[in-house]
């Protein structure tokens, strides 16, 4: 019964995705006689928590109520006030959570212990989808950095496109759904000016009849973007990563100059940045350039592999420009999508 309810606080919690970093999105539920009476999410950072917005809904007091909570609630001030102070006030009898957090605050602090000394019955209840929810969350408590996921779509023969001519779409229709979920859930796209110039990609989430605007960071070197870019209008703000000292100024944009490394920008660097700004998810979407790179300095996390069913002539673009890079220890998953195929490789992680 508890995995049940966990779950659907789960489910809560993934309507906050892509938006509450550096927070972690929450979900909860309440519980009376085994049926949910009331449930709520995290929306976004600066807003009411989960639990706070759950306990709105419910009487104070009110009999026989458990909340279950997808990670431990908080029990300090940041933004909002402690969410263990607002159970205990509220006369809450019961609390299952199913995810420590690891912030080193929390975890000092003790919620369990808080809770209990109120008299309120507490359970720590892992559940291994949960678990796997808050992986990113985890890695960046832990090092500051995001976990990085990129995506390529290539053919049979490994090409991305043609080096002249129109533009190739590869991928189906599931494919292009797949990313834009993909898209959403992320706290930040990771692109390059090249990729910008060549596709004048808008870069947001369109899913059904909804738009929406994500955080976009673009890899320009040399500052070389067309200032008349679709990206800067439909991109909720555009990060750009450079190594030219000129003074250039872009819409909606902040510019960061990052240091060189063997010649190339510092990528580690980059997603060091990334990281510092708040960001637990970066999804990538560039050209084989970025994509090689990223896997040569060992920066990825997961791999999403398009396959499909086609081929391009020989001198077509790779979509693997160094060698050597699947050398590193992964497990690998497949998903069908129609006539195309997702191979997901998960890199082992230290």
């Amino acid at each position: 019964m508890h995995k049940k309810f966990l779950l659907a606080a789960l489910e809560q919690a993934r309507i906050g995705q892509g938006h509450c970093a550096p927070n972690p999105c929450v979900g909860a539920v309440a519980v009376q006689n085994g049926t949910i009476i009331a449930q709520a999410s995290h929306r976004c950072a600066g807003t009411p928590h989960a639990e706070q917005l759950l306990l709105t809904q419910i009487p104070p007091k009110m009999p026989g109520v458990s909340l279950y909570i997808s990670l431990e609630p908080c029990n300090h001030w940041g933004r909002t006030p402690p969410c263990v102070d607002a159970i205990i006030n509220h006369g809450v009898e019961e609390v299952v959570f199913a995810y420590l957090d690891p912030n080193p605050v929390v975890a000092k602090n003790n919620s369990s212990e808080k809770l209990r000394a109120h008299g309120i019955k507490v359970t720590h209840y892992p559940v291994d989808e949960i678990t796997e929810f808050y992986k990113s969350y985890s890695y960046w408590t832990v090092t500051k950095r995001p976990r990085v996921t990129v995506k390529i779509a290539q053919t049979l023969n490994g090409k991305i496109g043609r080096s002249v001519g129109e533009r190739v779409i590869l991928s189906n229709t599931l494919c292009e759904e797949f990313t834009h979920q993909m898209r959403a859930a992320a706290d930040v796209i990771l692109t390059t000016a090249k990729t910008v110039s060549l596709d004048n990609p808008k870069m947001n989430v369109r899913l059904g009849q909804e738009k929406q605007a994500k955080p976009v960071a673009i890899i320009d070197r040399q500052l070389s973007l067309d200032q008349q870019s679709i990206i800067f209008s439909t991109a909720a703000h555009c990060h750009v990563y450079h190594c030219n000292e000129r003074e250039v100024s872009y819409p909606n944009s902040t510019l960061h100059f990052m240091p060189m490394k063997n010649g190339v920008m510092d990528l580690d660097a980059v997603i060091s940045h990334l990281g510092g700004l708040g960001y637990h998810d970066v999804w990538v979407e560039a050209g084989g350039t970025l994509f090689s790179a990223l896997h040569q300095e060992r920066l990825v996390h997961r791999t999403y592999l398009y396959i499909v069913p086609s081929i391009l002539e020989h001198d077509a673009i790779s979509a693997y420009q160094q060698s050597g890079i699947f050398d590193r220890t992964h497990t690998i998953s497949w998903h069908a999508m129609g006539d195309n195929m997702i191979a997901c490789l998960d890199w082992q992680e230290d």
